[in-house]
């Protein structure tokens, strides 16, 4: 991200032009336009700090969703033994061993493309051929080294996903650098069936040697906060199940109707424990003064409460409130 500073700091600093020794005017519209990009790019990755020293909880929510796609990853584990998967290990090998050549600007271009074209950023498919294997991946949530993490990820949380619609509205190539700028939508396969949708940007910076992608930049166009909250409202704009409607009390700060979509859970739980422990003291085991009489206490009051509420959502489904 230094570089964009970099960059903007020499453009500020650099002494009026000699009329005697300006450059020819055929290489000039190039270096305008890499500097026009840095510029552009410079608030953005400001932007992007500030975001990160001030949202410590969004990085917990980036690093929570990360634990969330190695669960699924790990469960989905079995299927990954199939033929299909054989031959993306195939294809993953592939990559690995071409890991050290060199790439013209024009091929790794052509990669790049092939990626977008698979969506590679939102579901994971692409080969990411184009990359140096130890490429910078940073958003404005976290920032991180590693194609095979990055790839990990993405597959993991992209086999979450659904209806993805991905849309590239920007191609700018430049000197040293690739600058694209995207609009996404999809839809999380979460019992309350959440839609995340932002628009952003990538600048992918190509190595002088090799050719390939050394670091991979995300902006979001968007406050990162707000997607967070995304997860927090159903796609659906009427629920459709309990989970859905305890999203909406909860998006709405409505703490009652969060405990009235709950209620039927809580005493699906509860009532076995409390059976148990109404037993046991009909046998003559009392856990009371314990940790575990405690338990049963509590137990015991979520399961009246969650029994009150269902004539409660009963009449409130009868007056419509």
């Amino acid at each position: 991200m230094a570089h964009a500073s970099l960059a903007m700091s020499a453009a500020l600093t650099r002494p009026a032009p000699v009329r005697a020794r300006r450059p020819p005017t055929t290489s000039s519209p190039r270096r305008v336009t890499a500097r026009r990009v840095a510029a552009r790019a410079a608030p953005e990755t400001g932007s992007s700090s500030d975001d990160k020293q001030a949202g410590a909880g969004l990085k917990a929510v980036w690093y929570g969703a990360e634990a969330v796609g190695k669960v699924v990853g790990a469960t989905k584990a079995k299927d990954d033994a199939s033929p299909a998967s054989s031959g993306a290990n195939a294809g993953s090998t592939a990559t690995a061993s071409s890991a050290g050549a060199t790439l013209t600007r024009a091929r790794a271009l052509e990669l790049l493309r092939e990626d977008y074209d698979e969506k590679y950023f939102v579901s994971g498919a692409g080969a990411l051929a184009a990359y140096d294997p130890k490429c910078e991946f940073s958003d404005p949530f976290v920032a991180f080294e590693g194609v095979d993490r990055f790839k990990q990820n993405v597959g993991n949380l992209g086999g979450m996903m659904r209806d993805i619609d991905l849309k590239i509205t920007g191609w700018e190539e430049n000197e040293d650098t690739l600058v694209t700028s995207w609009r996404f939508s999809c839809v999380l396969d979460l019992p309350w069936r959440p839609k995340l949708a932002a628009a952003g940007g990538t600048t992918h910076a190509f190595d002088e040697g090799t050719g390939k992608v050394v670091k991979h930049i995300e902006r979001w166009d968007v406050d990162p906060g707000k997607v967070v909250k995304q997860l927090l409202v159903p796609a659906s704009k009427l629920p459709e199940n309990r989970w859905e409607v305890f999203m909406f009390s909860l998006a709405d700060g409505d703490a009652f109707g969060c405990w009235l979509a709950a209620s039927p859970g809580v005493a699906k739980l509860t009532a076995p424990w409390v059976a148990v422990s109404v037993a046991a003291k009909a046998a003559g085991i009392s856990a009371e003064g314990t940790p575990l009489g405690a338990v049963d206490t509590l137990a015991f009051w979520l399961l009246v409460l969650a029994l009150v509420a269902e004539p409660v959502r009963f009449f409130k489904g009868i007056i419509g409130s």
